[in-house]
Formats: structure tokens, sequence, C-alpha cells
């Protein structure tokens, strides 16, 4: 994860979370640099979720929960988590709409959901309105399905919230969007 994305998931959270108090938060496709580090999270219970187990631990991601699980069926309680976050994982996963009815499920209301993905837009230097990263990073991870427009984003992805906030992160070469929705 970039600064920058890291920085947008923090940017988002801090005007979210002015004058609210939280309890849980989950982040699906936890990794080594973890979101749960984000400084709002000090007294929250942590949930740091990926598919396979991390290998590499930080101290910041030895202060969450570690579990192993898949994000299409999520085995925690309905409205367990006052936050969910995901950042670069809904495209790799050839089922994200499953998912997203997860976080959904387990998200309370009045929760916020927030979700960074790749992105396609025009841009000058597209060969078929796809992203220079694909053809290293589709064969690098074998598992690269998706690429979001910023509406499937707003319409698809974030269909049930109403949306918070949205930051472009980046244009080029990667783009790159992060954006909130919050559980009515």
């Amino acid at each position: 994860m970039s600064p920058k994305v890291f920085a947008a998931f923090a940017k988002i959270l801090a005007s979210f979370y002015q004058n609210k108090t939280h309890s849980a938060a989950l982040e699906v496709g936890a990794a080594t640099w973890t979101l749960l580090s984000i400084p709002c999270f000090e007294h929250s219970r942590k949930v740091a979720l990926n598919a396979q187990k991390i290998k590499k631990t930080s101290p910041e991601l030895q202060k969450c929960e570690l579990v192993v699980g898949n994000s299409n069926l999520l085995e925690f309680t309905d409205k367990e988590f006052d936050c969910v976050m995901s950042s670069s994982v809904l495209e790799h996963d050839k089922y994200f709409w499953k998912s997203v009815e997860e976080i959904y499920r387990v998200l309370k209301p009045g929760g916020i959901f927030i979700v960074g993905v790749p992105i396609y837009m025009t841009l000058p230097t597209d060969y078929m309105n796809t992203t220079l990263t694909f053809k290293r990073h589709g064969i690098a991870y074998n598992a690269d399905f998706y690429r979001f427009s910023e509406q499937a984003v707003r319409e698809v992805i974030l269909e049930k919230f109403t949306i918070h906030e949205s930051i472009l992160v980046r244009k080029y070469p990667n783009p790159y969007l992060v954006m909130s929705g919050v559980k009515d």
C-alpha cells in the first residue's frame, strides 16, 4: 500500500469519527502494513482478515486479532463492526459482490465501509482502456479479475450505502480510488 492510499483512508476516518465513538474495526485483506494502525483505532477491537496466514507480521499487526478466512463468507455475527476497510482486495476477489454483501451484514447501522480499488479511466497512455500495471500485476497475482470505474464503486460496491467521501488518490500511471459509504 502506498503512503498516499494510507493517508486517504486516514483522512476519511478522521472526518467520519470527529464526534463519534467506535468499538470494533475489520480490515478485509489485511497485510503487514495494516490500516488498523491508523490512530483512531488505538482503543478499538481490531480484526485483521486475510485469505492466507500472514507470514510477516509487524508490531501494528501483532496488536490485532489475526483471522484467516474468506470474505465471501465472513464468520462474524451480524452488526459486529463499526468500521470495515478493504484496500486493493476486491479486484482480486472473483465473487466480490459476495464480499460486499458480507461486509454489509457485519457492519452496524451507522458504520462506515471504506474501499480502495484500482480504477480505470481514460488516460493518454491507455491501451484498450486498461491500466499500465495490469500486465505485471495480473500475472504476478494470478487472480486479478477486475478494474472498476468510479461509477461502479459508487453504484455497485456501495449501492446500499450513503456515500460519505471519495478521494481519487492518483490518476497516473495506475488510477486508484478510495471511497466510503455509511450503512443506513
